[in-house]
């Protein structure tokens, strides 16, 4: 069956691109209408859709031709993670609170209020008859058919401290609230110049992201600095060893939620992915979705 909220919910907070402050209300939907917005001054909704993406820049961003809700991606996550179908989240604000960078403080908001089935309204679920790829220079994506659900992702970087890592998991609530939730979106030092040039991070800090020194090596030394001084956020250390892909799973996670369907019976193997290609990747999967 179809799940939705038991009670309401809400969130408060900075929004992490526009440093704004954001409110989220999150709200039982009795009806099968998914996931949507709702902003002040919108005649109707924003569904969470891969018809509305606007851009994919830095985040998932949606819009309805003439208002947009940024960052999206870590609340679609913890919908998907927990099984959720339908939602209505009110937004006062331009995106939803950054929180601590990660999905768990909406997973545990969400889980809060509690999860509840929806009698008589049976939930979609993405089916796969054959293997389904996308691949770009190194971009790296494919979905197979499978009894439930599992992911297993790689991200790669020169960074002596980054290196290649790989992660996988069985997607279940339990998994995703102890394992995935909890990874805290990343930049480099290098980049904060530009993206606030660009009107992004402008609500970035070491409370909500984990932001990566280029330089791994303390001035004058040959040797590697330690992780604390390379990695740097409020907690002085990382979650995970590979808390950078960890991330990246809950993004894909969140991305693939925009289908609409639940990702139940699909096995997924993903590389250097990004919110770009992971939409490119989700539309395939609707095209070759088994009716």
């Amino acid at each position: 069956m179809r799940r939705t909220l038991s009670n309401k919910a809400a969130m408060t907070g900075i929004g992490l691109h526009k440093g704004r402050p954001a409110v989220a209300a999150f709200l039982p939907a009795e009806n099968p209408t998914g996931i949507r917005f709702f902003k002040p001054g919108l005649i109707g909704p924003i569904k969470a859709s891969l018809t509305a993406i606007a851009t994919t820049a830095r985040g998932t961003n949606l819009s309805d031709g003439i208002r947009m809700v940024y960052t999206v991606e870590h609340i679609l996550s913890a919908c998907a993670g927990l099984g959720i179908d339908d939602l209505d989240i009110v937004l006062d604000g331009e995106e939803p609170p950054a929180a601590d960078g990660s999905a768990l403080p909406f997973a545990r908001t969400l889980k809060s209020a509690g999860v509840s089935e929806k009698p008589g309204q049976e939930r979609p679920l993405l089916r796969l008859e054959k293997p389904v790829e996308y691949a770009f220079e190194k971009t790296f994506y494919r979905a197979v058919p499978a009894k439930s659900p599992f992911f297993r992702i790689t991200f790669s970087h020169p960074h002596p401290l980054i290196g290649t890592r790989t992660v996988e998991f069985a997607l279940t609530p339990d998994n995703y609230l102890n394992e995935i939730a909890p990874a805290r979106t990343f930049g480099f030092k290098s980049e904060l110049a530009r993206l606030k040039a660009a009107g992004l991070a402008l609500g970035g800090s070491l409370e909500n992201a984990v932001v990566v020194d280029d330089d791994p090596r303390p001035p004058g030394s040959s040797a590697l600095a330690k992780e604390s001084d390379v990695f740097l956020n409020a907690e002085g250390a990382l979650r995970f060893p590979d808390e950078l892909v960890r991330h990246k799973l809950l993004d894909l996670i969140g991305d693939l939620a925009l289908t609409g369907l639940a990702l139940d019976k699909i096995s997924v193997e993903a590389a250097y992915t990004g919110h770009r290609s992971n939409v490119i990747f989700a539309k395939l999967l609707v095209e070759n979705n088994k009716l």
